[in-house]
């Protein structure tokens, strides 16, 4: 069966002040499959993020949406099919959730279209999936950094994207709202672009591309990916692999280079 590609890019790079940050990154994201990509800090990932978003403009090479040129489409039409949950995602604004969940509908609106029930319903839904539902009227300063994380894919959700980026959204949170975080996203049913810091919650992506440098050195499952010789060279430690006994997966732990 073919396999339909959702996002692309070919020889994808960025610079700035005339140092390059990226370059020459060639990637296929898969409909239905959550892509991980990893690499140590530096390395590109949330530039790529934001390139693969369209947020960036590439000094080099192209991005296809669904075989499109994502140059050649409005900012809306890529709203339309695409949302990005950045790291640094904060307003000072005093808003609800409610309020924060409903401007993720607004590559749907215009004169023609206003909002309506459906726009109700869909920020009702994205609320309930994240399990915040309860929290539609509470302000925004007042939730924790899980809840507020939460919220800001819930206000993705109410894109109704068919690609999700999501540029480390475990990050600074404590290690339960990590593992609530990724449970979620896990039952999305969206294709999904997920850049990760800890490299055991990265195994539990379908495939990794693994960044280093600026450029992409290595793209495959996780098993093929999380090597010693790789995690060594890029990351530079000594790993070594664990079963754990609740569950039979695959754990590493790190040691410094001897």
């Amino acid at each position: 069966m073919t396999e339909t590609t959702m996002l692309e890019c070919q020889q994808l790079g960025w610079s700035t002040r005339g140092q390059s940050i990226l370059r020459a990154v060639d990637l296929r994201v898969r409909q239905g499959e959550t892509l991980g990509l990893i690499g140590p800090n530096g390395s590109g990932k949330s530039t790529l993020m934001r390139l693969l978003a369209g947020v960036l403009t590439p000094s080099a090479g192209a991005v296809r949406l669904e075989g499109r040129d994502l140059a050649s489409l409005r900012r809306r039409e890529i709203a339309q099919a695409m949302a990005l949950v950045e790291q640094q995602a904060e307003t000072a604004d005093r808003i609800t959730v409610r309020d924060a969940v409903e401007l993720g509908r607004t590559p749907w609106l215009s004169a023609l279209r206003p909002w309506g029930a459906e726009d109700d319903a869909i920020v009702r839904s994205a609320l309930e999936v994240v399990e915040m539902s309860g929290f539609a009227e509470r302000d925004w300063l007042t939730l924790s950094g899980g809840e507020r994380q939460r919220v800001h894919i819930a206000r993705a959700l109410a894109q109704r994207p068919r690609i999700l980026l999501l540029d480390e959204p475990t990050n600074h949170l404590d290690i339960h709202h990590q593992l609530g975080i990724l449970q979620l996203v896990a039952r999305l049913l969206v294709t999904t672009v997920i850049a990760l810091h800890d490299l055991n919650q990265a195994m539990g992506c379908d495939r990794l591309g693994v960044l280093h440098q600026g450029q992409l050195v290595a793209l495959g499952t996780p098993a093929e990916i999380l090597t010693p010789s790789l995690l060594r060279d890029v990351f530079g430690v000594r790993a070594t692999f664990l079963t754990d006994p609740a569950d039979g997966s695959r754990i590493i732990r790190f040691h410094p280079l001897s």
